[in-house]
């Protein structure tokens, strides 16, 4: 396969890359953090009334910007070089594209506008317990009751839930089990019922959260007990997501990594000049390479090639992961003692790596679904 972005996609990456080191350079998001929802919302506002991007994977019908998954990795990939974002993650990648994924044309009608507009933040929430999450995971109960639906149970590391005014909710029926009777609900995050308490996270730049519900009102999206299907392309669109990401992140630790070992003088000269460096940033960019390619297959694939998506997302999440993590590392080591310190931005690219690297499947798992699916288990 011959890839390359076309002008257009070009010209796109440029803008977000401008907007990111104008309006959200690390110094700002690492003062967010400190804040009440953990982001910088000025510069949310900006994203979404001048750029459009908490619209930009949603059709044109539903208020969207009718760009597809490969432009909402572009913005994610610049928006993780600097830790950044915000909501854009949770809304854009994980509540949108459940919603286009599972919801009939009323549903999308209804829930989306806001989303595009800006107007909502929303979150998807599936985990429960560990991050692990397979069909048998999910034990949160619906039920309907005349015509009120109601859902019960408690979601873990959910995204920016103490932010959203949206959740959608994975539960399954009373009695049913694996695959069958799974419903996507949304919920409103003031709804009677509901309660979100924040979780001291690794990473410091995303918020997480525990959602409690407990006999809360809902609405069914798409047909009931049928959702595990769209909830798993769901899953698989979150991990190629979360590559984009990660090879921002990667990214801007190898440029950081670098640059300070050209500034930094030991025995007279650069310590860049020293071999034992020159190996560490040479390492981090071949893996960082691959990794790119990895994800931006990953994200074509969830373009154009449904066929392929599971696959893909294991591959280049698997990849990605390590890869960030790999890098985030190294460029602390670089940065030797200064690198360890809590002023220094270093600790906060290794905080997201690690926290990316477990949610929506860890390396571990997605290799050993990837042998699955390709056949090599007994």
């Amino acid at each position: 396969m011959n890839f390359a972005f076309s002008p257009e996609q070009e010209e796109f990456r440029d803008v977000l890359a401008r907007f990111v080191e104008e309006r959200c350079p690390i110094e700002k998001v690492r003062r967010a953090t400190e804040s009440e929802t953990g982001y910088d919302t000025v510069a949310w506002k900006q994203m979404v009334e001048e750029l459009g991007l908490a619209g930009i994977a949603i059709p044109e019908a539903y208020g969207g910007q009718g760009f597809s998954f490969l432009e909402l990795g572009l913005a994610l990939e610049q928006f993780g070089r600097n830790l950044a974002g915000g909501p854009l993650f949770a809304t854009a990648c994980l509540a949108a594209q459940a919603i286009l994924n599972a919801g009939s044309e009323e549903d999308k009608q209804e829930l989306l506008p806001g989303i595009a507009a800006g107007r909502t933040i929303a979150t998807l929430a599936v985990a429960e317990g560990n991050a692990s999450i397979t069909p048998d995971t999910i034990a949160a109960v619906c039920a309907r009751n005349g015509g009120e639906w109601s859902v019960s149970g408690t979601k873990t590391y959910v995204v920016d839930a103490q932010n959203a005014e949206l959740i959608v909710v994975a539960a399954r029926s009373l009695g049913s089990s694996g695959a069958n009777g799974i419903t996507l609900l949304a919920v409103r995050a003031d709804t009677p019922g509901v309660r979100i308490e924040r979780v001291e996270a690794m990473d410091l730049t995303r918020r997480l959260a525990t959602v409690t519900l407990d006999d809360a009102g809902a609405r069914p999206i798409g047909e009931p007990g049928t959702a595990w299907p769209a909830l798993s392309r769901t899953l698989d669109q979150a991990a190629i997501g979360l590559t984009a990401e990660q090879v921002g992140g990667a990214t801007r630790c190898l440029e950081m990594a670098v640059r300070y070992s050209k500034e930094r003088i030991q025995f007279g000269r650069p310590i860049g000049s020293f071999q034992a460096v020159k190996h560490r940033a040479a390492g981090v960019k071949l893996d960082l390479e691959l990794a790119r390619s990895a994800a931006y297959w990953a994200w074509w694939v969830a373009s154009e090639h449904d066929e392929e998506l599971e696959q893909a997302a294991s591959i280049a999440k698997s990849i990605c992961s390590e890869t960030f993590v790999y890098a985030a590392a190294e460029n602390i080591h670089i940065h030797v003692g200064m690198g360890f310190t809590w002023e220094h931005d270093a600790h906060l690219y290794y905080r997201r790596a690690k926290s990316s690297e477990i949610l929506f499947g860890n390396p571990t798992t997605h290799r050993a679904r990837l042998a699955t699916q390709l056949g090599f288990t007994a």
